[in-house]
């Protein structure tokens, strides 16, 4: 039993390492935006998609009881993603700034708040649980997956 709880110990603290640093890889686009005062064509989704991610991962810590790692990485993670957000809507432009406060609406509002009224007061805990957990799997894969688009488009046009 002691094995098994170092390895989940050592593997949580590799978690959390990881997801640390995908937290903070926009941070030179962030500087470039704020040196260059325009957000540069950027879009804001990937930092709504990833607040909404970790928002969904504490609720779902919460419930699930003793899960330090998930409930810490995630608020750095919220914390985080709502300085990149601001940062946009401080710099982009007042049409970017709209889709947004639209996108926000939708994910970080209404999307966390259908998930949560669907699953909080499912009567069984280990069913919420689970379900709540295959929502998370699926955001935090877009999460991390997303980077991945911009990789396949500059290889095509370095290949090109």
């Amino acid at each position: 039993m002691a094995l098994h709880l170092s390895w989940v110990f050592v593997f949580g603290i590799l978690g959390n390492a990881v997801s640390f640093m995908v937290s903070l890889a926009p941070l030179p686009t962030f500087y470039q935006i704020y040196k260059k005062k325009t957000s540069e064509g950027f879009q804001s989704i990937p930092y709504v998609v990833s607040l909404f991610s970790a928002m969904l991962w504490i609720y779902y810590a919460l419930l699930k009881k003793d899960a330090i790692f998930l409930i810490t990485i995630n608020t750095f993670c919220v914390f985080i993603q709502t300085f990149y957000i601001v940062t946009y809507f401080y710099y982009g432009p007042k049409k970017e700034k709209i889709v947004t406060v639209k996108l926000m609406l939708l994910f970080n509002v209404f999307g966390f708040g259908v998930i949560f009224l669907a699953t909080y007061f499912l009567k069984n805990p280990s069913l919420r649980l689970l379900i709540l957990g295959y929502i998370c799997m699926a955001f935090a894969l877009a999460v991390f997956v997303a980077p991945l688009a911009i990789v396949v488009r500059i290889t095509h046009q370095f290949l090109s």
